[in-house]
């Protein structure tokens, strides 16, 4: 499994990037239909173990797993979302709605997405 390049979250872009079409568009140079599910993770920085738990908690639903891991970044716990999607704005907005919604009770930055790619 392989991932492509990364979307940014709440980072700006250039502007006439558009991070689904990119994502999809790579999808397909790589052979995978963007038009199935693939699995997406996004990554949500936050200050405390307790509030990692809490959005963990938020965030959790059956078709998604949560991890919880130390960060490189000092300071914060690495909480990462991961959920096989059809790439596509709807899909990416409710997963934002989910994790801002953590933000605004946890605290936090969502840092970004990014899509795997099943090899063979």
């Amino acid at each position: 499994m392989g991932f492509l390049k990364r979307a940014s979250g709440d980072k700006p872009a250039a502007p006439s990037v558009d991070p689904i079409a990119l994502a999809r568009e790579q999808l397909r140079q790589a052979g995978a239909d963007p038009d199935q599910p693939h699995e997406t993770h996004h990554f949500l920085y936050v200050r405390s173990v307790k509030a990692a738990q809490q959005a963990a908690r938020a965030l959790r639903k059956p078709d998604r797993r949560i991890e919880i891991e130390t960060s490189a970044r000092k300071g914060f716990w690495l909480v990462v979302v991961t959920q096989s999607i059809v790439i596509n704005p709807e899909t990416i907005a409710q997963i934002r709605i989910d994790i801002e919604m953590a933000i605004d009770l946890f605290g936090g930055e969502y840092d970004y997405w990014q899509v795997a790619v099943a090899n063979g």
